[in-house]
């Protein structure tokens, strides 16, 4: 393991028996809102994208333990060509036990075997960059994404765009380094999404009618065109 991803670990490991995630984790109105809404998002952008989708060959980066596997299955994806990294142990193995049927990569992405250049038409990541508090480790884990991505595919990226003031184990990433990281793209857009967390887990109900104002939201959805 590299420096940074030893320190990544040790900051996931701070979330589990953080009060305030668990917390948040519990607050059902807000995740159902939050998933609904980015999933939308992902299955317009893919449908666009690809016209058959059941050929797609796709890799998450930073699976955890699988919960955007759902999505990926149920939108049309074989199982033979749904491929998950995940770095740390613990969720590895419940990823592994929960889907038998998907590929896996244990460990840091930047190690993933070079059989895997180009094979992939999505390579996916999900609040994972956030995480990632080293500037040159997030350019390693961009180009690693690169080199997995085939000459035609996507790179689908999900995560939030401002720093959280609490917590100084998480960084946002704006559109600026988004683009610096993937200087190679075809091309980028981008879409906000996700009502900032402070109001939206305290409206419950009424998200759907507050998240109509763009300015309120913190995340972005980007499409990273190889």
């Amino acid at each position: 393991m590299s420096t940074e991803t030893i320190k990544m670990a040790e900051r996931y490991d701070r979330r589990k028996i953080s009060d305030k995630v668990k917390k948040a984790m519990s607050n059902f109105y807000f995740n159902h809102f939050v998933q609904s809404e980015r999933e939308l998002k992902y299955t317009e952008i893919i449908y666009k994208k690809f016209k058959l989708i059941d050929n797609i060959k796709m890799l998450e980066i930073g699976a955890g333990t699988g919960g955007n596997i759902y999505f990926f299955k149920k939108l049309g994806l074989k199982w033979e060509n749904i491929y998950a990294n995940e770095l740390l142990p613990d969720r590895f193995e419940i990823l592994k036990t929960t889907f038998p049927n998907i590929n896996l990569y244990e460990g840091d992405a930047c190690e993933i075997e070079q059989d895997a250049k180009e094979l992939f038409d999505i390579v996916f990541q999900s609040t994972v960059f956030t995480s990632i508090l080293d500037t040159k480790f997030k350019e390693l884990l961009a180009k690693k994404m690169w080199t997995l991505l085939k000459p035609s595919g996507i790179v689908l990226w999900y995560d939030f765009a401002f720093d959280n003031p609490s917590n100084k184990d998480v960084k946002g990433i704006k559109k600026k380094e988004i683009k610096s990281l993937f200087k190679e793209a075809k091309s980028i857009k981008f879409y906000k999404t996700t009502l900032a967390p402070p109001i939206g887990r305290e409206i419950k109900k009424s998200y759907p009618f507050v998240n109509i104002f763009p300015f309120l939201r913190t995340h972005l959805i980007a499409v990273i065109e190889k």
